[in-house]
């Protein structure tokens, strides 16, 4: 049981990393439950696709050029740990190079919880503040 729980939630990750690298915001929450739980460190939580949906949307412009790669994937059934690094251009045309992880919970084949830890402080340096929040 748990195994087959652990692909199938790496196939839901691995559905979000490819929706995220191809810039498609909606295919992201697409896989995310209507009332899911997403957190950045750097910005708060936002409950249910009235907030997430803004909010993903607006970061999601914050680094117009990305080169994003996926490092390690770590599923265990129904979680996952994702550890990532990036390196691009801010909207303000800031150089960025950034590392962190991403650490989900997918329930029912959605996406119930996601949790994004990165470096809180370059993003206060480098990033306007998130304007819903």
């Amino acid at each position: 049981m748990a195994e087959n729980q652990s692909e199938r939630t790496r196939a839901v990750i691995d559905k979000l990393y490819d929706a995220y690298l191809t810039g498609n915001t909606e295919g992201m929450l697409a896989l995310m439950a209507p009332d899911v739980a997403v957190t950045f460190n750097y910005a708060g939580t936002f409950r249910g696709m009235a907030e997430a949906r803004p909010f993903m949307t607006w970061n999601g412009a914050q680094l117009p050029e990305l080169t994003f790669n996926v490092r390690h994937k770590i599923v265990d059934g129904s979680y996952a740990a994702v550890t990532w690094d990036e390196t691009g251009k801010t909207i303000r045309g800031d150089d960025w190079v950034a590392i962190g992880v991403d650490v989900y919970h997918v329930e029912d084949d959605q996406i119930v919880e996601m949790t994004c830890y990165s470096d809180t402080d370059k993003v206060a340096r480098l990033l306007d503040p998130y304007p819903g929040g």
